[in-house]
């Protein structure tokens, strides 16, 4: 655990959590952080410029974002944020698991070369022992949400923790939750994770408190917590778990040898000892991490820091600013196209002293001044200002920022609603390819969200069997499969007609054909290809040309009238 004077958070990891906490400012749209940011409040001035505070190197060209740039008191514009960010974390998670992943066990080799030695015909629906408890805690609408809120934060921090959590007075079964990259600080070795620390922080400084951060250290096997007192900047000393309401419960989870020595006096067990341990019965890590993608360009040569994975607002935060200034401007037009009059003084109503004048728009009657011109010319003294709103301009200026974001993001720009505007004149394998950029960025995040779900899978199993015994849960050698559903979903007719085309071809078995089609579930394929076989299980068909053919139909044969009379006739003839 760090120590109670180390600073929040440690070295070298002050550098990840400056961009994690940039990042999180775009993602929630938080306009006074950003401004905070990127005008460098949040750090020392180096220099002072006609009264106004600069940074110099690297962080005070942060200074030249638009949202950085500092803003007259007496100047009334208004700044505005467009959430692109947050739709891109949203676009991320819903091509990975807006439909959930399918977490199975495979079936074994040994089953599946007896099946095929018999024919193919399954002797019994195989199921894995261990599928129906996997089913409940990975396959339950709970996981699939923590999922996407996983996908979120992946996308937008650069990377998630998947945490196994238990509480037998909660639920009957284990569950996991998803931390983001500001709240932990990992360990590698060799690009693995060997441990993890997380945390959830308690700011009680409005109410004259503390900042307390609830620390959780993951290592093979063991989970320790520890509750600590200190500032924003500092970890400060560990407390007792029940200083804060919301932690109180941590002190029942102290085992029974940790107790038996204050058995008299159960409450001196936390003050000589805050932290509480908890043994999970498993030699791993019940923390598995999931990068949205590597490398890490900016520490990918910073040692811990390079096995992080990178966000999808690495290097175009630039044009995030961009848009919200062309937002902003075109709110701006809106404003100043509203109509403005310019009137003579002597049409302005004076009020009481100290009210100044007002100028009444509904008034039908005004009184000429002759000292000033004749009443005919006087309507010739109001002017209408109306300035032109440049919306096409706006607006395109953002799509061609929205553009770049995507092409950068590895999404199709279709994605983040820009259309072509020759797209009615397109075929639809043109139009399909169209999501082919964003099904290949899906595809590669794929590429380390299967692993990570399939060990997590492993533990949660394990540790579900230690908690809650008899249930299903144990410990399995082997990883389940862990299978995502394709982004575009295939047109159901055009599938139909493939498939039509392929039999009909005699290309492809009655088993490829199932599971083309996508109408049955895996574990039910062999078992609908069986029951297709009896139902066309018709007999061998008889070609018409052969003897055999003949001689069979002849038999079957009745002679008509016809055929009788000419019978009689030969039979008379020959008699």
């Amino acid at each position: 655990m760090p120590q109670p004077a180390d600073v929040w958070p440690p070295q070298p990891w002050d550098i990840a959590f400056a961009r994690f906490a940039e990042h999180d400012a775009w993602y929630v749209g938080d306009t006074a952080t950003l401004a905070d940011i990127y005008q460098g409040k949040s750090g020392p001035t180096t220099h002072v410029r006609s009264g106004v505070p600069y940074r110099g190197g690297v962080i005070g060209a942060l200074s030249k974002m638009w949202w950085g740039q500092r803003q007259d008191t007496a100047d009334n514009r208004m700044k505005m944020h467009l959430p692109v960010p947050a739709d891109i974390a949203q676009l991320s998670a819903d091509l990975l698991f807006a439909e959930a992943p399918k977490i199975r066990y495979p079936k074994p080799d040994n089953v599946a070369a007896a099946e095929q030695a018999a024919g193919g015909k399954p002797a019994a629906q195989w199921k894995h022992p261990g599928q129906d408890r996997l089913d409940t805690i990975m396959g339950s609408d709970e996981a699939h949400a923590e999922m996407l809120n996983g996908g979120e934060l992946s996308a937008s921090s650069g990377g998630t923790y998947w945490a196994v959590t238990w509480d037998e007075a909660l639920r009957d079964h284990v569950w996991f939750r998803a931390f983001s990259h500001d709240c932990a600080i990992p360990e590698f070795r060799y690009g693995v994770l060997t441990g993890v620390t997380l945390w959830t922080e308690y700011d009680t400084t409005d109410r004259g408190g503390a900042v307390y951060r609830l620390l959780e250290r993951h290592g093979p096997g063991l989970i320790t917590y520890e509750l600590h007192e200190g500032g924003p900047a500092n970890l400060g000393r560990p407390v007792p778990m029940s200083t804060l309401p919301e932690t109180a419960h941590y002190e029942s989870l102290r085992s029974a040898a940790e107790l038996e020595p204050f058995a008299d006096a159960p409450d001196l067990a936390a003050l000589a000892n805050p932290a509480v341990t908890v043994a999970t019965g498993v030699p791993k890590l019940a923390v598995k991490y999931m990068p949205n993608v590597r490398p890490s360009r900016d520490w990918r040569k910073l040692g811990p820091l390079a096995n992080l994975g990178r966000s999808d607002y690495a290097g175009i935060e630039d044009l995030f600013d961009k848009i919200d200034q062309a937002w902003s401007s075109l709110m701006r037009d809106l404003e100043n196209g509203q109509g403005r009059l310019t009137v003579p003084e002597q049409m302005l109503d004076t009020g009481k002293p100290g009210e100044g004048a007002t100028f009444d728009v509904n008034r039908s009657v005004y009184v000429g001044v002759q000292t000033l011109a004749s009443s005919e010319k006087l309507a010739d003294q109001i002017v209408n200002t109306q300035f032109d709103i440049r919306v096409q301009e706006h607006l395109e200026t953002i799509d061609a920022l929205k553009r770049e974001i995507a092409t950068t993001c590895g999404y199709s720009p279709v994605h983040l609603g820009l259309r072509d505007v020759q797209q009615a004149q397109r075929t639809a394998t043109e139009v399909t390819a169209d999501l082919s950029d964003s099904e290949r960025t899906r595809d590669k995040k794929a590429l380390y969200a299967k692993p990570a779900l399939a060990e997590l899978a492993q533990v949660a199993l394990a540790i579900d069997g230690i908690v809650f015994p008899g249930k299903g849960g144990q410990w399995f050698d082997e990883l389940p499969d862990v299978e995502f559903a394709e982004v575009s979903q295939v047109d159901p007719l055009k599938n139909a007609q493939t498939i039509s085309m392929l039999d009909a071809a005699r290309a492809v078995s009655t088993l490829t054909r199932v599971r083309m089609a996508g109408q049955v579930p895996d574990e039910e394929i062999e078992s609908e290809v069986q029951r297709i076989r009896d139902e066309d299980a018709l007999g061998a068909m008889r070609d018409p040309a052969s003897a055999l053919f003949d001689a069979t139909e002849h038999e079957d044969e009745e002679p008509d009238d016809g055929d009788e009379q000419q019978l009689a006739g030969a039979a008379a003839g020959t008699a």
